[in-house]
């Protein structure tokens, strides 16, 4: 035995278990270190690429004034449409032309419309205008997916936003002039969507994806006209109307055709 003191046994044991819950708390935080890490490396690997997504099918409820097999015949009733405010849009669905006043989001309203028109001299009727759901099958990155969805989704969003507008008009809650003002914020957003697909997509359009770029294209065009618009002979809620109808064809098409995109 030397002359030095021994260590007591509890300072043994007491130093034993501090070093034992220090080697524990690092080896605890290396762990949640580790696993966050891994859970990024996991989100960021599962996320870049993704495939899967869609955009809803959907319906309108269309007043129409007339009907014909034979198209000449439906366009030779369009201008009256016309001059009593409506769309006078020819729109075909299997086989058959219809002259259509306005269209409504909801069947009800519709429905109302038709009632009211019901004790005057003017027929109407109600066709129902289905869109089909349109699928994303192939893989884009989170950001190209959401821009896609947009480029898509616009071709309905801008309906129902020129059918507020409509409505508005016809009702009197709003003047022509705040009417242009509404359709003027409604083309900037048209035309950032417009832009936000082109600067992905322009590189790399595939047959599916040109379609929808000239589809949007032609619906910017739309709008433009409603900004334009200045025809004497001719209501400017009957024009918002058959532009809306004009988008609702190019959206038909579309959801008709695409395939793969």
């Amino acid at each position: 035995m030397t002359n030095k003191e021994k260590t007591p046994k509890s300072q043994i044991k007491k130093g034993g278990k501090f070093l034992a819950i220090t080697t524990f708390l690092i080896c605890f935080a290396l762990c949640i270190t580790l696993a966050d890490l891994f859970s990024t490396f996991i989100t960021v690997g599962s996320y870049s690429n993704i495939s899967g997504g869609k955009v809803n099918a959907y319906s309108i409820y269309a007043i129409y004034l007339h009907q014909s097999s034979i198209k000449s015949s439906a366009l030779e009733q369009s201008n009256s449409v016309k001059k009593m405010g409506g769309a006078g849009y020819v729109w075909e669905q299997e086989g058959v032309f219809y002259v259509i006043a306005s269209a409504y989001i909801e069947e009800n309203d519709a429905k109302k419309v038709k009632e009211n028109l019901a004790g005057s001299s003017v027929k109407a009727d109600i066709l129902k205008i289905t869109f089909d759901e349109i699928t994303i099958s192939r893989e884009y990155s989170t950001d190209e997916l959401s821009k896609l969805i947009n480029a898509i989704s616009v071709f309905k969003n801008t309906y129902k936003t020129l059918y507020d507008i409509s409505i508005s008009l016809d009702t009197s809650i709003l003047t022509e002039t705040q009417c242009r003002l509404e359709v003027s914020n409604l083309h900037s957003e048209v035309n950032k969507t417009k832009s936000d697909f082109e600067a992905l997509f322009n590189p790399k359009l595939t047959p599916p994806l040109l379609k929808l770029k000239l589809s949007v294209n032609s619906l910017n065009t739309l709008v433009q006209q409603l900004i334009d618009f200045n025809d004497n002979n001719l209501s400017y809620n009957s024009k918002i109307k058959y532009n809306y109808m004009e988008i609702l064809w190019i959206n038909k098409t579309l959801s008709t055709q695409a395939i793969s995109i």
